[in-house]
């Protein structure tokens, strides 16, 4: 349960505090001061609109409490406060993030479930990069500003339009590298065959993804999507944060509606090429395993082979890249790799896959 100290008086929104990495909103959440504890008892948590519950990684809770957890335990973080929101009961199932935290390029200790904020519109600015509580509810759909995320769950839940088909698609702000993400990708109009350029790293498992551009624009109600970039899922169709970025998002738990407030409105949204280099990785404990390598890539060239484990890019290691760090702001990659208990260097030339 969470509780914002809002005054009687005061009807602005209180601004949670919030750092943005990479399109993530990650929140701080302090626990109060305890003899015999630690004196820093932050955790950081990632705010996921398509998490159903919270979790936290058992070393996370052992640094701030003393207690060893087993995965699949429940912690309850109480008499804890980010910022002005105090925590006074907070149920997370105990999870692992080591591989999160190695995709991310950051530490995590946490996820906030989508409905952490659940008696309060909550905004997630990202212009501002601003996290916004306030009391009141929106106004009725009207699938222009307001929409319905009613859907299988408590998670919202929107209607994108595609040429020849319609889809309830899951708004994810936890999937912050992605655009729309589907299954059954072969049956969506695409400009040509899916190809496969990288490893999606959810909660509990690793999904091997594939991408391909529609030969057609999507929408969301008056909202463009220009022949966006089509990611392949075995499970949940998403909306991702490389569709998010582009909008203010203001959610009504209540009434299941989301406003969506475009930042440059009556402009389309575009979809940048796929730039890669050519392997299929997976986050391991000391670095990426390439599990396949793209024919005809400068990977392949290289001779990067499967299972090697790549642990560095252009001298810092996977771990510490960061959420911003992007592949598509370099020519090219000096690759740090081992194989069979023997490190070597290469470099790497990107190429644009999915133009």
């Amino acid at each position: 349960m969470t509780t914002p100290a809002f005054a009687e008086s005061n009807t602005e929104p209180i601004v949670v505090p919030s750092e943005v990495c990479g399109d993530y909103f990650f929140i701080p959440i302090t626990l109060a001061p305890r003899k015999g504890y630690p004196e820093d008892r932050t955790l950081w948590f990632l705010y996921d609109t398509g998490a159903s519950i919270s979790t936290i990684d058992p070393h996370s809770i052992e640094r701030v409490s003393g207690k060893k957890l087993k995965t699949g335990q429940w912690a309850n973080i109480s008499d804890a406060s980010a910022g002005p929101v105090k925590i006074n009961k907070m149920r997370s199932r105990v999870q692992s993030l080591t591989h999160l935290s190695l995709a991310m390029g950051r530490e995590i200790d946490g996820i906030l479930s989508f409905t952490t904020f659940k008696d309060f519109l909550l905004t997630l600015d990202y212009q501002l990069h601003e996290i916004r509580l306030e009391s009141g509810e929106l106004p009725r759909p009207d699938d222009d500003t307001v929409f319905s995320t009613k859907g299988p769950d408590a998670r919202p839940w929107l209607t994108i339009e595609f040429s020849n088909r319609d889809r309830r698609m899951l708004l994810d702000s936890g999937a912050a590298k992605s655009g729309l993400v589907v299954r059954d990708i072969d049956k969506f109009e695409t400009l040509a065959t899916a190809v496969p350029f990288g490893a999606s790293v959810r909660l509990t498992e690793i999904e091997i993804r594939s991408g391909a551009r529609a030969e057609s624009d999507a929408r969301l109600g008056p909202y463009i999507f220009k022949t966006p970039i089509l990611e392949s899922t075995p499970g949940p169709e998403l909306i991702g944060g490389d569709i998010m970025r582009f909008f203010n998002w203001t959610f009504d738990q209540k009434n299941k509606r989301v406003r969506v407030e475009q930042h440059e409105p009556n402009e389309p949204v575009i979809f940048e090429p796929i730039i890669a280099h050519g392997m299929v990785m997976v986050p391991r404990a000391s670095g990426f395993r390439v599990t396949s390598v793209l024919d005809n890539t400068p990977a392949a060239a290289a001779d990067i082979r499967p299972d090697d484990v790549v642990t560095h890019f252009n001298g810092t290691t996977m771990a510490e890249l960061g959420c911003d760090d992007d592949i598509a702001d370099y020519e090219k990659l000096t690759v740090i790799l081992q194989r069979q208990g023997k490190e070597l260097e290469v470099e790497l030339f990107l190429f644009t896959l999915v133009q």
